[in-house]
């Protein structure tokens, strides 16, 4: 059997080997058509994704791009995202790196030398060097440039590059603040090979986004810049929308026409808690508002006036009309109540009609005085606290007539030119607060009240590095404020935001910048 069993195999291979020598078959002689002509496929169309787009409505009252002369809230959020500044601030107010990775003071703190980021391209493709830094500094202290931040700035006495990424700042005097005061918005740096003749209308910066177009009074367009040092942008383009109506900026952000409204009005956010797909974003700060007289402007050159209208200040009341109670009543010092700077023991001027009637007889209005405060929706809250101050004044003889002035004229023709107005200021250290509007060479002294014991306690505080010794220079500062009565400040006030549900990474600032460079529409 198991030679059958081999027989049997063995023939098989013999088969399967004579199958494969067989010789092909001959072909047929059927014709053979020729191949059908097949089109080639049209490769499928695949659409490029629709670009990200970040829409924002503010205010109309911008005036230019010129980061040295920036004034008004729009031009400030759109320079934002062109350029960069030294340091940043973070919501809690701490500083943070920004085209400066670090730094240091000497021991007495009278020089700083700053160490910039490698790497870092304007948006023209220059390399960014110290060169940008001491050009952007230097063209801040011109006085023929004539730029608001001089003043704050102004014990800066030699800017040095030291290399081609390290910078040193020497000061007249020691300061703590320094740092601080880099963060003020016009101190952002610029291109030192740049016509500063072009720099109200074309911006060359070396921020997240690069701008396409400006038209004041209608919008800004900005697109992404691939070559930002930082992480995003992470949208494509932002378009800032000047729209001159409070009101018209809600409905349009409740319709989803934008996505962020920027600066919000308290009395907005009941009505968009109750819209869908809007939140409201809200931080604390140190931004306030203020009822400004000009100390040389009859009838506020009279002391006696002004603390008659002080007194006539029911800053309660204003609160609650301006701000819904959400801020934190002032007393006349531009630090915050929750500042670590600000002085203990102090309390705000009590509301007191009796006073104030009794003060302008002293001062020569016995039947009361007759006066015009000036206001304007340029801000939340003014036309508010304007409103109320008329009422509150009006038992101490005190008849206010109100002129609410257009936004867009309103900074450029009213402010400092009126010898009184409501304004708002943005949160800032307390030397900067006090540098910007109370130094007698401040550009922005609003009030024109100079004196060199005021001046004095400023520079005091400023190398002072003890907190409590700068609280108690800040106290005695305090009185002297009060009692001048030039500026009146009622209220601090929480900054808003509304903002559609699918933007991401943008939220309210408590020094009112508006940081895009994180944001994201989903």
């Amino acid at each position: 059997m198991q030679y059958l069993r081999v027989c049997a195999i063995f023939l098989t291979a013999i088969f399967v080997l004579a199958a494969c020598s067989s010789p092909a078959p001959e072909p047929t002689s059927a014709p053979v058509s020729e191949p059908t002509s097949v089109p080639a496929p049209e490769p499928t169309s695949v659409p490029a994704p629709e670009p990200t787009i970040l829409r924002i409505a503010t205010s109309a009252d911008n005036k230019t791009l010129d980061p040295a002369m920036l004034t008004t809230n729009p031009d400030i959020w759109v320079d934002g995202t062109i350029y960069d500044k030294l340091l940043e601030r973070n919501l809690d107010m701490t500083l943070t790196p920004s085209l400066a990775t670090s730094w240091e003071p000497t021991d007495d703190l009278s020089s700083y030398t700053f160490h910039l980021r490698p790497g870092v391209q304007f948006q023209s493709g220059k390399d960014l060097t110290s060169e940008d830094v001491v050009f952007t500094f230097e063209r801040l202290l011109d006085p023929e440039v004539g730029s608001p931040a001089s003043s704050v700035l102004s014990t800066i006495t030699n800017i040095e590059a030291v290399d081609p990424l390290t910078v040193r700042f020497d000061l007249s005097t020691p300061s703590a603040f320094f740092p601080d005061l880099l963060t003020a918005y016009q101190a952002k740096i610029i291109n030192s090979q740049v016509d500063t003749q072009t720099l109200a209308l074309t911006a060359d910066g070396t921020g997240p986004f690069i701008l396409e177009e400006y038209k004041s009074g209608e919008r800004a367009v900005l697109k992404r810049n691939p070559n930002y040092w930082g992480e995003g942008p992470f949208v494509d383009q932002v378009v800032f929308y000047f729209m001159p109506s409070p009101q018209s900026r809600v409905e349009a952000l409740k319709t989803g026409a934008v996505d962020i409204v920027y600066p919000l009005a308290p009395t907005a956010i009941a009505d968009l808690e109750k819209a869908s797909s809007v939140r409201v974003s809200r931080v604390s700060s140190s931004s306030y508002l203020i009822l400004s007289m000009d100390t040389n402007q009859a009838p506020f050159d009279n002391p006696k006036v002004r603390q008659a209208v002080q007194a006539a200040t029911d800053r309660e009341a204003i609160n609650k009309a301006s701000l819904l109670g959400l801020g934190t009543v002032g007393s006349d010092i531009a630090i915050s109540p929750n500042d670590p700077n600000f002085p203990l023991g102090v309390k705000p001027v009590a509301y007191d009609p009796a006073r104030a009637k009794q003060l302008l007889t002293e001062a020569g209005y016995p039947d009361g005085i007759d006066i015009t405060l000036h206001t304007s929706d340029v801000f939340p809250g003014l036309v508010e606290m304007a409103v109320t101050l008329k009422e509150t004044a009006a038992p101490a003889g005190i008849r206010i007539a109100i002129s609410r002035d257009p936004e867009e004229t309103f900074w450029s023709k009213v402010w400092l030119t009126e010898p009184f107005v409501t304004v708002n200021w943005f949160g800032r250290d307390a030397d900067s607060a006090l540098a910007i509007n109370v130094l007698s060479d401040a550009p922005w002294n609003e009030s024109n009240y100079r004196s060199q014991e005021v001046d004095d306690l400023v520079l005091k505080a400023r190398g002072q590095t003890d907190i409590a010794a700068r609280r108690e220079t800040y106290g005695e500062l305090q009185k002297l404020l009060v009692e001048n009565a030039g500026r009146i400040i009622p209220v601090f006030m929480p900054v808003f935001m509304g903002l559609r549900d699918n933007v991401e990474g943008v939220s309210a600032h408590p020094t009112n910048f508006l940081l895009l460079e994180a944001a994201r529409v989903k």
